[in-house]
């Protein structure tokens, strides 16, 4: 009988769908460590939210149970043939799955690595009750290590963790070079901008649209597309308020392979946020692949993003005059809206999936060198071990 393939590495954390920043971040780690080792090297559990709810103030539901014990059932059969351990996932499964796989894995004394999705697990931990806050201090300091994404959670994380915490920022695949228009000509006609992520309040829609009417206001050659699932608490408004802006356009939802060869079509990605929990939104990595400028808030970690007149303009959080004064400036100066988009496209390799998952494998303590080839070394080894 031959013996089974040890494999490389274990990951837990959600596949698409549905296709939000998270899931597609989760899915191009995956298909790169994949590359690198071979599916028969790597272990991959789903965790995807289309089964694990989010709802954290309902842990012990029937449905979050039920899928507790999928998940954990899968990973306790296949811890046996694991090396390392990563496990990605909001705070809430930081919380919930993370201790319980922690736990198992640290029994067999595995490495585990911990990945929280955004930047606000800091937040996080302050508002939980005692009890719960312990449960997820003890997660952080018995795993083996925390990669987080950005530094202002590194930050606020080290006085809990200490100094195991590392950073690799957020990422996305560069896409084909032919799959983008760069650079777009912005000499002409109205500046083209384009809103992608969470159509709600706390992603600054209604800032950007009360903007957009009164750019309409002071003749502003501008035009914006909106795209991105509607909240269902901010459906209401938004369909309002859009209807009663000239120079905004809702556009639908976009599929995940179709965003950067849209944001190349346009002059500028605006992305007034201010969500509390933001860390570094795929959606920036993504206009910088476009090679287009972005403009957004100095709100938590965007400034590790954005670098103001470099590679786009930063503007008050909550501010509909920062805002629109920023868009009046590329309205008025349509150089800059090319070198900015410049500034933005040689940006990119720093967020690029294979650069980063060689970060975080590298953290892990993971060769990353010639993968392919130690596996295939190990694998001819453990033949010549069953057949003598």
């Amino acid at each position: 009988m031959s013996p089974q393939t040890n494999k490389s590495l274990l990951i837990v954390g959600p596949l698409p769908p549905p296709p939000t920043g998270p899931h597609v971040a989760f899915h191009n780690l995956c298909d790169e460590v994949e590359s690198r080792f071979g599916s028969d090297g790597v272990d991959i559990i789903d965790s995807s939210q289309k089964i694990m709810k989010k709802n954290v103030t309902r842990i012990a539901s029937l449905g979050n149970l039920k899928q507790a014990w999928h998940i954990a059932r899968q990973f306790r059969c296949k811890l046996k043939n694991a090396k390392h351990v990563l496990i990605f996932g909001s705070n809430g499964f930081m919380l919930s799955m993370a201790p319980i796989l922690l736990f198992m894995a640290k029994r067999r004394k595995l490495p585990v690595y911990l990945r929280p999705f955004g930047g606000s697990l800091d937040q996080y931990a302050e508002n939980l009750n005692p009890m719960l806050r312990r449960i997820l201090v003890w997660t952080l300091r018995h795993a083996d290590g925390l990669s987080v994404q950005t530094e202002l959670l590194r930050q606020g994380l080290t006085s809990i963790v200490g100094k195991k915490i590392q950073v690799a920022p957020n990422y996305r695949s560069l896409p084909p070079i032919e799959c983008v228009s760069h650079p777009r000509d912005a000499s002409a006609g109205a500046v083209r901008l384009i809103f992608l992520g969470i159509v709600g309040e706390e992603k600054g829609v209604f800032v950007l649209l009360e903007g957009m009417r009164r750019l309409t206001e002071t003749g502003a050659r501008v035009q914006c597309d909106i795209c991105g699932p509607v909240s269902p608490a901010s459906a209401e408004r938004f369909e309002q308020e859009v209807n009663r802006t000239e120079n905004a356009t809702y556009k639908g939802t976009l599929h995940p392979r179709e965003v950067v060869t849209t944001l190349s079509r346009y002059d500028a990605l605006v992305l007034p946020t201010y969500y509390q929990g933001e860390g570094h939104p795929g959606v920036i990595i993504e206009a910088m692949m476009a090679g287009i400028p972005v403009i957004s808030t100095n709100h938590r970690s965007i400034p590790e993003l954005i670098e103001d007149g470099v590679n786009g303009l930063l503007v008050a959080p909550r501010d509909v005059e920062s805002l629109t004064a920023a868009i009046t400036r590329l309205d008025r100066d349509r150089d800059l809206i090319a070198e900015l988009g410049k500034g933005s496209w040689e940006s990119r390799g720093r967020f690029d999936t294979r650069h980063v998952v060689s970060t975080i494998l590298n953290q892990m303590g993971v060769d990353t060198d010639d993968s392919n080839e130690r596996l295939h070394d190990s694998a001819a080894e453990e033949k010549a071990v069953s057949v003598g």
